[in-house]
């Protein structure tokens, strides 16, 4: 990328994560993702900066983060969310690895199309396997959805990358940015990273037209079906037949 990110967004002004929490805490959501070129992705922050803050904790806006993504032995996450299954769930561990602090995640598709996330804190030293607590969680939150707990989960993937997020100061609406996006087989070899310095960006809204969408739309950017669980476990674990990750795998080397 030509200017850091840390310099894209150092014109912007600041918020807490108590601020963004109280503005745009969204776990029940419309996500909408783009992958990025540099160039696009500084014009974006630059026509948001007007009416976007920034999350900035102990002075810092670029945050690193380490996700742990679990699945049963025969991948039933996975191939639920090939077939377009919902309602459908994803589990994993979140790291956020600046403050140490991590939270497990139960993220749930429901036939809504609305993205349904619910957490619980987490030891980080045991980010790559479940504790009570967390099977606790998946147990209430698929019985709520109508579905069968998995009788046995474990860590297939592992995913690292820097995130920024934006908030808009009259819209319930954010925007995470991610960077140099990496996936690691969790337990075995194999690697793959996003190419040519591509930004991955999710608007998230209640309803799904957020000012993001809007400025990107006026870019002429389309917004992509990509999930970082979905195309690392085919890029590094088990090949996705449908045809429908063909584009995507191009952009991870």
């Amino acid at each position: 990328m030509t200017r850091s990110a840390r310099d894209l967004v150092g014109g912007l002004e600041p918020m807490s994560l108590e601020d963004l929490d109280a503005r745009a805490a969204l776990l029940k959501r419309v996500d909408t993702k783009y992958v990025l070129e540099p160039d696009i992705f500084e014009t974006l922050l630059e026509r948001l900066a007007p009416d976007h803050d920034v999350l900035e904790i102990d002075g810092r806006r670029v945050f690193a983060y380490r996700s742990v993504y679990f699945d049963t032995p025969d991948l039933r996450c996975f191939h639920d969310h090939v077939a377009g299954r919902e309602p459908r769930f994803k589990t994993r561990t979140r790291l956020y690895r600046d403050s140490g602090l991590c939270h497990f995640e139960v993220k749930l598709k429901p036939e809504s199309g609305e993205t349904d996330k619910r957490q619980v804190e987490h030891p980080a030293d045991r980010a790559g396997e479940l504790t009570d607590d967390a099977e606790q969680l998946i147990e209430q939150t698929l019985a709520a959805a109508g579905l069968d707990p998995p009788s046995e989960l474990g860590a297939v993937l592992r995913t690292t990358f820097d995130r920024l997020t934006l908030a808009a100061r009259d819209e319930a609406a954010r925007l995470t940015c991610d960077l140099g996006v990496t996936m690691d087989r969790a337990g075995g070899d194999g690697r793959a990273h996003i190419r040519d310095e591509l930004v991955l960006v999710e608007s998230k809204s209640e309803g799904g037209d957020a000012p993001a969408d809007r400025v990107l739309s006026k870019l002429g950017q389309t917004p992509v079906s990509l999930s970082k669980y979905r195309v690392g476990i085919d890029l590094l674990v088990e090949r996705d037949e449908s045809g429908d990750l063909d584009a995507t795998r191009a952009l991870f080397v």
